[in-house]
């Protein structure tokens, strides 16, 4: 969600509701008081990856591409090595409630990064944990279920039955959505995670729920469940724009999450809740997709503001990396953001939104021969002989220049939009792992808790006025500091 994909999406949902042209509209955090700007790179790599982008929000310091919670000391043989605390550890430390949404699988590098310390992201099953690495490194799944702090979490919603040993065989795909993120390993070990978290919960007299549809969750009372548990997919929940019957809107889990954290009894609570499908859709060149994921997860933040107080809540906007995704040409006002740039063959027709590389490249190209004519504009299919259909299936691809299986991660910062307690440290251009020492100190928890006699002081103005802080990263986080 970089500033490419937050214009263009500010735009869709303009055009999408039918609110005039579309370029007027506004996001739900298009007016927080306080911005700034995240460098994204890893610690090996200029464009960076979503695990180690993630560990530096979530835990405070940069790493390596494809670790999660460890720094760059981290082994394929040594589980102990290089392992970092999240701010889940520290509001858990503080009697805060705790929990994560998330559109992908809730074993994805993003949500993984708040609870898991492994080698490497796609570690997310026992069957994918290498072999020297075999009892050394527990896989993501288990680790979730397992070990603090996800195991102490009151909310997990999401996609990922299948790594979690619960796969729905009943399961229907209607759409064929394509890319490397649509696979996702099974278990080996026979293990059911989310049975043995039930029973879990029997033998410490807790009221927990696992659900699995809308349905299902619609009939919780969230004001007296302990945990809960949502998982509503096999891999990623669907699409948006293709949404498969039962399953929970990105809104629907955020208010459900919030309303089982906000209790009297506690200090507070931390919430992440992710609108990963942006990056995936991207990942595709699905830019009708990846727009609309935009809009859902738009609604989840005014959701979240709607259900907490500005004066208590700690809101952070923001997205882990950006993408190779351009909005370009001069289209008049009110075009079309998924149309064309440019109607005139002059020299050629082409779309307003188009990747720098990508499988789009394939579906674009005039035939399968890259050597097509001497002449370049011979290479390219002439959009408007496709149909109206075909360039609005929710599976179109937009033009790529580069051709890839999947599109790339950009490298250029990323905005940081925040409201609330503690959003004025929210300024200029900082390392991305300054969030979570923001979120530690607002929230007085963790490293940044002693920063200063703020937290000491129960009179003081942070102390005081942020009983909830909520982050938003590509997804909606909040995080509940005190009653």
């Amino acid at each position: 969600m970089g500033l490419t994909t937050i214009t263009a999406g500010r735009i869709y949902k303009g055009q999408y509701l039918k609110h005039g042209y579309g370029e007027e509209e506004k996001l739900a955090f298009d007016e927080f008081p306080y911005t700034g700007l995240a460098k994204t790179y890893n610690v090996d790599k200029q464009v960076p990856d979503s695990a180690g982008t993630a560990t530096a929000m979530f835990c405070g310091t940069k790493t390596d591409y494809g670790a999660i919670g460890m720094d760059t000391t981290r082994s394929k043989t040594n589980s102990k090595q290089g392992r970092l605390t999240s701010i889940m550890d520290w509001a858990q430390a503080e009697g805060k409630r705790t929990g994560i949404v998330t559109t992908t699988r809730i074993t994805h590098a993003t949500p993984a990064a708040t609870y898991a310390r492994i080698y490497h992201r796609d570690w997310e099953c026992d069957t994918k944990v290498p072999l020297e690495s075999q009892g050394i490194h527990t896989d993501i799944a288990r680790q979730l279920f397992e070990n603090a702090p996800g195991n102490k979490f009151n909310v997990i919603m999401g996609g990922g039955l299948k790594p979690t040993g619960a796969t729905n065989a009943n399961e229907k795909i209607t759409t064929p959505w394509e890319g490397d993120t649509e696979n996702i390993c099974a278990r080996g070990d026979g293990l059911n995670l989310p049975k043995k978290w039930l029973e879990n919960g029997k033998a410490m007299n807790e009221k927990r729920e696992f659900v699995q549809t809308i349905k299902d969750l619609d009939e919780v009372d969230l004001k007296e469940v302990d945990r809960l548990l949502g998982l509503f997919r096999n891999n990623h929940i669907t699409y948006a724009i293709g949404k498969e019957e039962g399953e929970p809107s990105l809104k629907e889990m955020t208010e459900a999450a919030i309303e089982v954290l906000q209790r009297e009894d506690s200090n507070g609570f931390v919430l992440m809740v992710e609108g990963g499908r942006i990056d995936q859709g991207h990942h595709q060149n699905y830019a009708h997709a990846a727009l609309h994921e935009v809009y859902e997860f738009d609604q989840a933040i005014e959701a979240a503001l709607e259900n907490t107080n500005a004066n208590e809540t700690l809101i952070l906007v923001t997205a882990d990396h950006s993408h190779s995704v351009t909005l370009n040409g001069y289209p008049k006002r009110g075009n079309d953001i998924l149309g064309f740039a440019n109607k005139k063959a002059d020299p050629m027709v082409y779309e307003t939104i188009m990747y720098a590389n990508g499988p789009g490249f394939y579906d674009h190209i005039a035939n399968d021969t890259v050597a097509v004519s001497q002449n370049p504009l011979h290479f390219w299919k002439n959009l408007t002989t496709l149909t109206v259909e075909q360039r609005q299936s929710p599976t179109y691809r937009h033009m790529a220049t580069v051709p890839l299986k999947d599109e790339s991660h950009g490298g250029e910062d990323v905005i940081v939009f925040a409201n609330g307690p503690g959003a004025s440290l929210v300024r200029g251009v900082f390392e991305q792992n300054y969030l979570a020492y923001i979120m530690s100190y607002a929230g007085c928890m963790g490293p940044a808790k002693d920063f200063d006699g703020t937290c000491r002081n129960s009179s003081s103005s942070i102390a005081a006025a942020t009983t909830m802080p909520l982050i938003v990263v590509l997804a909606v986080f909040l995080v509940k500091l005190f009653n």
